[in-house]
């Protein structure tokens, strides 16, 4: 009985990994280069079925106004992806202030 659990866990689990990589497919198709990282509940494993699919871009394209880059993630998204954008300058500038420990764990898609 565990096993057919932990087999429909990991089905739920292959799901959201597929959307999360469909929207990357997305990004990389509307902007080239893109890096995207899956992190949060998903990665950890540990989701639920309110769960969003926390994933960062990171892409040298993505419009440089806060609001407009959020328009644009949101727009190639159809689902339950929850995405953050940032340029590689953004990137470096966080991650050398220790600032992105929340991705800790992230998968790159």
């Amino acid at each position: 009985m565990a096993w057919k659990a932990l087999e429909g866990r990991r089905a739920e689990w292959e799901s959201l990994l597929d959307e999360a990589k469909a929207f990357a497919q997305r990004v990389r198709q509307a902007l080239g280069e893109a890096q995207v990282y899956l992190y949060g509940s998903v990665a950890r494993g540990v989701f639920n079925v309110e769960s969003d699919i926390d994933l960062l871009v990171v892409s040298p394209r993505l419009p440089e106004d806060p609001l407009e880059r959020f328009t644009f993630l949101q727009r190639l998204n159809p689902g339950r992806v929850e995405a953050r954008g940032l340029t590689p300058e953004e990137f470096a500038r966080l991650r050398a202030k220790g600032a992105l420990w929340w991705l800790e764990g992230a998968l790159e898609l």
